[in-house]
């Protein structure tokens, strides 16, 4: 067992479990890559051991292909690498003290946690984002204090190749907040990131908020999530369009929110019981087809 299995803050609980189910999509996809793969770690030894057991599952397709493990900022403990035996063949793993001109080759997935025991500071994270997102199938999965300038993380992200970002804050009962950001080039990828996302345990002690919502609603974690905030997200940018296809407010949901495309049909689907839209047709179910306008004259309780 690590060191620090012991723990039992709900944060890192939850970024385990994400990283872990995220990592369970990514890397047999990523191993398809002729050019290999590359994983990128930096933070608490637990996320170290939680990756390795994910690529150990698929020892079969790394056989077969390579997968490139750099832990950066500091070395690997060998007595946490020991806990897991001998790496499957195609699995190599080296220790980048100064990630500064750190390269890469292939799919490559950077998991950067400045909140745990990480050796590097929020700045040499955004210096390290900065070099490693500029290429092809480049991801970034990112936990860092909690702040209102998480708009500001977007738009670094978006400057560097990584248009399609989200940025949910994980809210402890305490009121103990980080920010969790996963940022992407390819809208499939965002799109499965949320999935596993909202799959998480529902009961590790941690409630997510979208740092976009004005009212700062705690949301439960389920994979039928409260949608309040959603429902208030979509109003307003219909309000703005005037009238859409359902189609273009599940695109919103996806590119601007902590919410799937499959939530807007629940909450657009409330709307429009509760009068606040107008929809076409008027009758049936909402579909990405079905077009759906502000109604000005409705005032939300």
């Amino acid at each position: 067992m690590s060191e620090h299995a012991g723990r039992r803050d709900p944060h890192l609980a939850v970024k385990r479990e994400v990283l872990v189910r995220y990592l369970d999509v990514w890397t047999p996809a990523a191993l398809r890559s002729h050019r290999g793969a590359t994983y990128v770690e930096s933070g608490d030894p637990d996320f170290v051991v939680d990756a390795f057991r994910v690529f150990g599952e698929f020892a079969d397709r790394l056989d077969r292909h390579h997968l490139d493990v750099v832990i950066v900022g500091a070395a690997v403990d060998p007595a946490v690498l020991r806990e897991l035996g001998e790496p499957p063949a195609g699995l190599s793993v080296r220790s980048v003290a100064d990630p500064e001109n750190l390269a890469v080759a292939g799919p490559m997935l950077a998991h950067l946690d400045v909140v745990e025991d990480s050796a590097l500071t929020e700045p040499d994270v955004w210096r390290l984002v900065a070099s490693l997102a500029r290429g092809k199938a480049h991801e970034v999965l990112l936990t860092v204090p909690a702040a209102e300038q998480a708009t500001d993380h977007r738009s670094r992200l978006g400057a560097v190749g990584l248009a399609y970002v989200v940025t949910v804050e994980l809210v402890a009962d305490d009121g103990r907040a980080q920010l969790l950001v996963f940022a992407t080039g390819d809208t499939r990828h965002l799109a499965t990131f949320k999935d596993e996302l909202w799959a998480a345990d529902e009961f590790a002690g941690i409630r997510y908020r979208d740092p976009r919502d004005a009212e700062r609603t705690l949301v439960d974690i389920s994979l039928t999530p409260h949608l309040g905030p959603l429902r208030r997200a979509l109003l307003a940018e219909l309000a703005r369009r005037g009238s859409c296809t359902v189609a273009d407010l599940q695109q919103h949901a996806l590119f601007e929110t902590i919410y799937r495309p499959a939530d807007a049909i629940g909450a657009l689907t409330s709307a429009a019981s509760a009068g606040a839209i107008t929809r076409e047709p008027e009758k049936g179910r909402l579909t990405p087809r079905t077009t759906v306008g502000h109604r000005e004259d409705h005032r939300q309780r």
